[in-house]
C-alpha cells in the first residue's frame, strides 16, 4: 500500500503539489472572510426549507440581470453541505471551494489529454495562482462552479470526436444541463455549441445520439419547465425582453467590432488578473496573447488548438453584442480556455526562447500575488450578521413580539434582510414573510451606517408600516446598527 502511494506521488507529484497550493488559496481563512449578503441569505433560506420542511424547489436563484429564474440544481448540490455544517452558511462556501480545488486536477488532465504535458503544467500553474478564479471559489454563489461544468461540456465534445465514440456526448449533455442551471451567461457559448452540433449532425454515427443529448438536458431542466408551464412561461418572456430591449444591442457591425477590444480585454486580461478596468498592462497582455494564438494557429495548427481557440474567440465575439457590464463571475465559462491557450503558448517557447515564458510568469505573479494576499486578508460579515440576528431575537423574546419583520439598509438593495432573516429563523424566530410588511406591528431596521431618521426612508418596506414611531435604537462600532419602529 505504501509503495503504491509513493509510486503514485512520484508519477503525479507536480499536480499534487499544485492542487495543494490551490487548496490553500481557496480554504485559508475561508469562513472569517465570507461575505454573507442577500443572495447567500436567500439561497440558504431555500436550502434550509428543503432540508427541514421538505419544501423541494422547482426553481433556482433569480438572476440579477434580466430578473428570470435559473434551475434548482444549485440548491440540491449545496443542501448536503449545509446539513453537514449543521446549517452554518459556511457549508455551501466550503462546497464551492472544494469544487474549485477539484477543477485544478481536472483541468490538468484534460489539458494534458488535448495538448502536451508541458502545456498542462503551464496551464494549471497559472490557474492555481490566478487571483480571479481564486476569488470566485471563495464564496457560495451559483455561478462559481461554472469552470468545472464547462470543462465537462468541452471535453465531452472533444473526446467524442477524437475517439469516435458517441457515448462521450453524454458527458457534454450532463455538463451543459448543469451549466444552464448555474448561470445563463453560458448562452454566450452558443456559437461553439452550434458548431459542435452541426459537426455531429453531419456524421451518421453521431446523428442518432443528438436526440438523447437534448433529452438529457430537457430532463434535468424539467422542474424549471414545469414552473414555466404553471406560470405562463415567465422565464421565456423574461429572456425575450432581456435580449430585445435591455442587455443586447441591435446589430451594428461597426459598434460590435469596436466592442471586441473591450470584451477581449475582459475575457483575457481581466481574467488573468491584470485589472478590472482598462490599463496598459491589461491591453498589452491581451493583444500579445491574441497575436501568439494567431501565430500558433498558422504554424502549429492542431485540432486541439482550433477547438480551444474557437471556444474562446467565438465567445468573445458573442460578448461584443452584450450591452451591460461584464463581471468576472460572468466569464467562468471561458476561464479554462484562456489558461489553456496561454499554457500552449508558453510551452511553445523552448531553448533560448524560454526566457519569454519566464518573463511572463514573473509578470503574471507580480500582478496576482498582491490580489491573492488582499483576498486572504479580507474580513467578512458572517459573524456580524449572526450576532445582529441573535440580538434581535433576544429583544423579540423579551418583549414577546408576534407580528414583526426586518429591513436592511446597506446599499445592496437587499431590503428583505435575507441573511439576518436566515439566522433569525435558525435560532427559532419567525419574521413575517417578505410580502407581508403591511401586517407588521414592529419593524427592525438594520444598517451598517448611522441613520439620522429612518422614518424618512422612502422604501416600501418602511412606508408600509407608517404612521410609525421610533421605539429604540442600538448603534454599535463593531456590528450593524439596529432601529426598532412601531406602527401607531
Amino acid at each position: 500500500m505504501t509503495k503504491s502511494v509513493i509510486q503514485f506521488f512520484k508519477k503525479h507529484w507536480f499536480i499534487i503539489i499544485i492542487t495543494l497550493i490551490g487548496a490553500f488559496f481557496r480554504l485559508y481563512r475561508l469562513q472569517p472572510s465570507l461575505q454573507f449578503l442577500g443572495d447567500q441569505g436567500r439561497d440558504v433560506l431555500v436550502i434550509r426549507n428543503l432540508l427541514v420542511k421538505k419544501d423541494f424547489p422547482f426553481i433556482g436563484p433569480i438572476t440579477s440581470v434580466g430578473g428570470f429564474y435559473l434551475g434548482p440544481l444549485y440548491y440540491y448540490l449545496m443542501a448536503p453541505f449545509l446539513w453537514l455544517f449543521n446549517f452554518n452558511p459556511a457549508g455551501p462556501a466550503f462546497a464551492t471551494a472544494f469544487i474549485g480545488i477539484i477543477t485544478l486536477p481536472v483541468l490538468y488532465f484534460i489539458t494534458k489529454k488535448m495538448f502536451l504535458e508541458s502545456t498542462a503544467k503551464f496551464t494549471v500553474l497559472l490557474y492555481a495562482f490566478a487571483a480571479i478564479p481564486i476569488q470566485e471559489t471563495r464564496s457560495a454563489w451559483n455561478p462559481n462552479p461554472m469552470p468545472l461544468a464547462v470543462l465537462g461540456i468541452v471535453f465531452g465534445f472533444y473526446q467524442a470526436l477524437k475517439t469516435n465514440k458517441p457515448k462521450w456526448l453524454l458527458l457534454s449533455s450532463l455538463s451543459l444541463a448543469a451549466a444552464l442551471q448555474l448561470h445563463y451567461m453560458i448562452v454566450f457559448l452558443a456559437p461553439f455549441l452550434l458548431w459542435q452540433i452541426i459537426i455531429f449532425f453531419q456524421n451518421k454515427k453521431f446523428k442518432k445520439w443528438l436526440l438523447p443529448w437534448f433529452g438529457i438536458i430537457v430532463l434535468f431542466m424539467l422542474p424549471l419547465i414545469l414552473f414555466e408551464i404553471k406560470n405562463n412561461f415567465l422565464n421565456i418572456k423574461g429572456l425575450i425582453e432581456f435580449f430585445q430591449h435591455h442587455q443586447y444591442q441591435k446589430f451594428d457591425l461597426y459598434q460590435n467590432f469596436r466592442n471586441l477590444k473591450g470584451r477581449s480585454e475582459e475575457a483575457i486580461g481581466m481574467i488573468l488578473g491584470f485589472g478590472r478596468n482598462t490599463n496598459l498592462a491589461r491591453t498589452t497582455v491581451t493583444r500579445l496573447i491574441l497575436l501568439a494564438t494567431t501565430i500558433l494557429l498558422i504554424k502549429k495548427r492542431t485540432k486541439s488548438l482550433i477547438f480551444v481557440s474557437v471556444w474562446l474567440l467565438s465567445s468573445i465575439v458573442t460578448l461584443a453584442f452584450y450591452r451591460s457590464n461584464v463581471y468576472p463571475h460572468y466569464l467562468g465559462f471561458i476561464f479554462p480556455a484562456v489558461f489553456m491557450l496561454i499554457g500552449r503558448t508558453l510551452s511553445y517557447f523552448k531553448g533560448k526562447f524560454s526566457i519569454i515564458s519566464i518573463i511572463f510568469l514573473i509578470y503574471f505573479v507580480s500582478f496576482n500575488l498582491p490580489l491573492i494576499k488582499q483576498t486572504l486578508k479580507i474580513n467578512g460579515n458572517l459573524k456580524s450578521v449572526e450576532k445582529t440576528a441573535v440580538f434581535i431575537k433576544k429583544d423579540i423574546d423579551d418583549k414577546s413580539y408576534q407580528n414583526y419583520n426586518l429591513v436592511l439598509l446597506d446599499g445592496t438593495r437587499d431590503y428583505k434582510a435575507s441573511g439576518f432573516r436566515y439566522f433569525l429563523e435558525l435560532y427559532g424566530g419567525k419574521a413575517l414573510g417578505i410580502d407581508k410588511y403591511p401586517q407588521a406591528n414592529i419593524l427592525y431596521i438594520i444598517s451598517p451606517y448611522i441613520q439620522e431618521n429612518v422614518l424618512k426612508e422612502e422604501i416600501w418596506e418602511i412606508k408600509s408600516v407608517k404612521p410609525a414611531e421610533l421605539l429604540e435604537k442600538w448603534e454599535f462600532e463593531d456590528s450593524e446598527n439596529i432601529y426598532k419602529i412601531k406602527r401607531l
